[in-house]
């Protein structure tokens, strides 16, 4: 893997890793799609759906850590139901890359209640490329792609040049599947130049 997605998949992991189980959760999955990847990981669409739909503003300072750095804003949803726990996080990050400033929309979508293997098929299943194995560790799992004319084709092994076109086009993709204790998540992040 190149040094520039290695930044870019060490930023999207970090935020992934500080997000505060029944039946297959098509729920989960559901709610990725609604929040994250309809409106392309935008803060203002996704907090839109999610204040819709009576979803409570996590407080401020919450999320204060070394891993959002790179976090130029950053907010989040939670809605708890019974004894599940949903939340949706967002925010756009930026590094410094030797493609030059890459700018990261991220959007990650957390329920306590999603049974960890249904949600990583129904993740690996929606990216429909094979995961990274230079960027999945332990509890993470990650997918690298791009969407053009030809379809959806595996990103990870392409060089800066073939790189930078789908960057400013925004047609890159990663999506990030991770477990914590008691917490299941689906991340999707767009990073363009």
């Amino acid at each position: 893997m190149n040094r520039y997605l290695a930044g870019l998949a060490a930023i999207v992991a970090a935020i992934g890793l500080t997000s505060p189980a029944h039946a297959a959760d098509s729920a989960l999955m559901s709610q990725f799609k609604r929040l994250c990847v309809q409106p392309n990981a935008a803060m203002a669409p996704a907090l839109a759906k999610a204040d819709a739909d009576g979803w409570q503003k996590v407080p401020e300072g919450t999320f204060t850590g070394d891993e959002f750095k790179e976090m130029t804003t950053m907010d989040a949803r939670f809605h708890v139901e019974g004894s599940s726990f949903k939340m949706v996080f967002v925010g756009v990050g930026e590094l410094e890359t030797e493609l030059g400033k890459t700018t990261v929309d991220i959007c990650f979508v957390a329920d306590s209640g999603a049974d960890p293997a249904a949600a990583k098929a129904e993740t690996q299943a929606f990216a429909g490329v094979p995961a990274s194995a230079s960027m999945s560790v332990g509890n993470q799992t990650m997918w690298f792609y791009a969407d053009g004319p030809k379809g959806r084709r595996e990103a990870e092994t392409l060089t800066d040049d073939e790189l930078r076109p789908m960057l400013q086009n925004r047609t890159a993709r990663f999506v990030l599947f991770q477990t914590e204790p008691g917490l299941v998540m689906v991340g999707y992040a767009i990073p363009r130049i």
